[in-house]
């Protein structure tokens, strides 16, 4: 093996990767948590990808041509494993089940099925150049079924790209739950949706690398780099973000419907009344950990029932409630203390983090504290 800069990086990708493999399946707490079992396989899956490509980059055979299995469509697999450990994250109540093992289909006929039954059905082109050589414009024997090899090898980022955009759907949901439930949200979204949108551009470096291939004609063994180095720095944008993440769990989908709610409508005003004081008389807004039931619980009153009486009486989920009056609170404090920082503002009017203020502060106020500051100032 020929150990160049290009081959010592893509190692230190996969001992990195293996590293991350290790802190979740021998540590207790992150191993008993039911979405890192399929971010275990999706981890397992890049460490296999990579150690794929550095022996073929190499030109070394292992002499189990399984491992080699991106050249089939392994690929398959990620998108799937993907889409489980989003479901895992963003339903607390999911569970897989035997008709959801078909999302493996493609990856079981393609990777596993034919080449059992076939055996080798590549050309040493494939083998050597990649599998996309059939398309260049050197004179060549194809067969039928290799031809469809090449098809599947582009297949398979397609395929992946259609569950990352199913993905986004999950993460539009979870986020819409949370918001009934929690004040501050931003913690667990931003992780689902920084992960996912890591693995669309992996996807458009690999479209790169396609349009470099297809359209233009060229290909040197470097270029193969474009997309797989992204793939390697995936391992420490995990490690980055998953290390401190608690998921907030959600209650179930259909919780928060009130065609059959047991609410009494005659006692609604007395409910918004004292909803009213405990937001303007004892602030508990500027609690950043409140959560509905903790809300609820003061209230003495039905963690669903206090969502419907949000959600119809105040047109509002319950995360755009509680910010509303962290805004109010900041707007006054801004005007009181203008020599507060931001941040200072941001924490002591509820929010925990300064994005999520700035965020709340432009959707209430369509500006942002600091052109609000600047506007006091010199008024």
């Amino acid at each position: 093996m020929n150990l160049d800069l290009w081959s010592i990086i893509i190692i230190v990708f996969v001992f990195h990767g293996l590293f991350l493999l290790s802190s979740i399946l021998f540590t207790n707490t992150r191993r008993e948590r039911k979405e890192n079992l399929y971010l275990s396989f999706l981890i397992i899956s890049l460490i296999w990808f990579m150690s794929e490509f550095l022996l073929i980059r190499n030109r070394v055979d292992l002499g189990f041509d399984f491992f080699y299995g991106t050249r089939y469509g392994s690929w398959f697999l990620f998108g799937p494993l993907s889409f489980f450990y989003f479901k895992s994250i963003t339903n607390s109540n999911w569970k897989i089940k035997g008709l959801d093992f078909l999302h493996f289909m493609p990856f079981a006929v393609f990777t596993i099925l034919i080449p059992a039954i076939f055996g080798n059905i590549l050309n040493h082109r494939q083998v050597d150049y990649g599998m996309l050589s059939v398309f260049d414009h050197r004179e060549k024997i194809i067969t039928p079924i290799q031809y469809v090899y090449s098809f599947v090898f582009i297949g398979q980022f397609v395929h992946m790209g259609y569950y990352f955009g199913r993905n986004l759907g999950q993460v539009k949901k979870y986020t819409a739950e949370l918001s009934e439930q929690y004040s501050n949200i931003n913690g667990n979204v931003k992780w689902l949706k920084i992960f996912n949108v890591s693995f669309l551009i992996i996807l458009f470096f690999v479209a790169a690398f396609l349009y470099l291939l297809l359209i233009t004609d060229i290909y040197r063994r470097y270029l193969d780099y474009i997309y797989v180095f992204p793939i390697g720095a995936l391992f420490y944008l995990i490690s980055y973000y998953l290390i401190n993440t608690e998921w907030k769990p959600t209650i179930k989908s259909n919780a928060v419907k009130y065609a059959k709610s047991s609410l009494n409508p005659d006692n609604i005003s007395l409910y918004v009344e004292r909803l009213n004081q405990l937001m303007v008389d004892e602030k508990v807004y500027l609690d950043k950990e409140l959560r509905l039931t903790d809300l609820a619980e003061k209230m003495k009153l039905n963690a669903h029932h206090l969502s419907q009486l949000i959600n119809q009486n105040y047109h509002q989920s319950f995360f755009d409630f509680i910010n509303k009056y962290r805004i109010e609170e900041a707007k006054e404090m801004i005007e009181v203390n203008p020599e507060y920082t931001l941040l200072q503002v941001a924490f002591d009017s509820g929010f925990n983090n300064k994005t999520s203020f700035v965020n709340a502060f432009k959707k209430f106020e369509k500006t942002t504290p600091s052109a609000f500051r600047v506007a006091k100032v010199y008024a």
